[in-house]
């Protein structure tokens, strides 16, 4: 039995993005170069509670300068958010979230989040 304080959804479209991550919202920044409506020809979901994923959840002492090389996303690059100066001490778990946030805003990438996806065997 579904838990009322879960609700569940069921959404048909052609294309879902799993996940607003690098490459979840770089497809998302494509598919609206195509001319494709979110929220009409396809939606975009992330599990997380916020913009930036994991990112969220770093430590304190990982600062951009120390990260992984976070790339920058189609359309935007991170220095446009981020001050290239201040990116040795800027948290990663800071800038990362910001950074996608602002992206998500200048390109209305509509993000349903948090959303814990179900698997389907309509395939098996």
């Amino acid at each position: 039995m579904p838990d009322p304080a879960r609700p569940v959804l069921a959404i048909k479209v052609d294309i879902a993005v799993i996940g607003a991550g690098q490459a979840g919202l770089s497809s998302a920044w494509h598919l609206r170069q195509i001319g494709l409506s979110p929220d009409r020809d396809f939606v975009t979901f992330d599990q997380s509670p916020g913009p930036g994923g994991a990112w969220q959840f770093r430590w304190p002492s990982l600062t951009l300068a120390t990260a992984n090389r976070v790339h920058d996303l189609p359309g935007m690059r991170m220095t446009d958010v981020i001050d290239p100066d201040a990116s040795g001490s800027v948290p990663a778990s800071d800038a990362v979230p910001r950074y996608y946030r602002a992206y998500e805003r200048a390109f209305d990438v509509r993000v349903h989040r948090p959303v814990k996806g179900k698997r389907s065997n309509a395939f098996s």
